[in-house]
């Protein structure tokens, strides 16, 4: 590994730590953490979507999203629903409570995330964005 390489992990590593530390402390101000979040908002902007679906969206195993959703509906914010054609399928909702919750929290966090990256000009913020996904793409290969 070249030092340069090296340089690459290690500048990586601490933006997405410090990046992602930053978040999880604002998601945490709605009794959520990363992955409840990630849930609510994708049912917030999809609507109605199965377990499946919500696991490849949100990056967690089979196993986790179970969890993950187990608690969300503890709290009144999902609900399950079996599909009519297939029973082992099932669809998750936001309820009531669920939607005005994710509402209210997205729109502050996206102000949140205004003043997070305020520093950055958007041609940087392009930069940086394009520069990652051909990072993942080379380094997915």
């Amino acid at each position: 590994m070249t030092d340069l390489n090296l340089k690459l992990v290690i500048a990586t590593a601490r933006c997405y730590n410090t990046v992602f530390s930053r978040i999880e402390k604002n998601v945490q101000e709605y009794g959520l953490n990363i992955s409840e979040f990630g849930v609510l908002e994708m049912l917030l902007h999809k609507g109605e979507q199965p377990v499946q679906k919500i696991a490849e969206k949100i990056l967690v195993t089979s196993g986790t999203i179970t969890y993950v959703l187990d608690k969300l509906q503890k709290k009144d914010l999902i609900y399950r629903k079996k599909c009519d054609k297939d029973k082992r399928i099932f669809y998750i909702s936001l309820t009531p409570k669920g939607e005005e919750l994710i509402s209210d929290a997205f729109t502050k966090h996206k102000k949140f995330l205004d003043e997070l990256f305020q520093g950055l000009d958007d041609n940087i913020k392009n930069d940086i964005v394009n520069n990652m996904f051909t990072l993942v793409d080379t380094v997915g290969n």
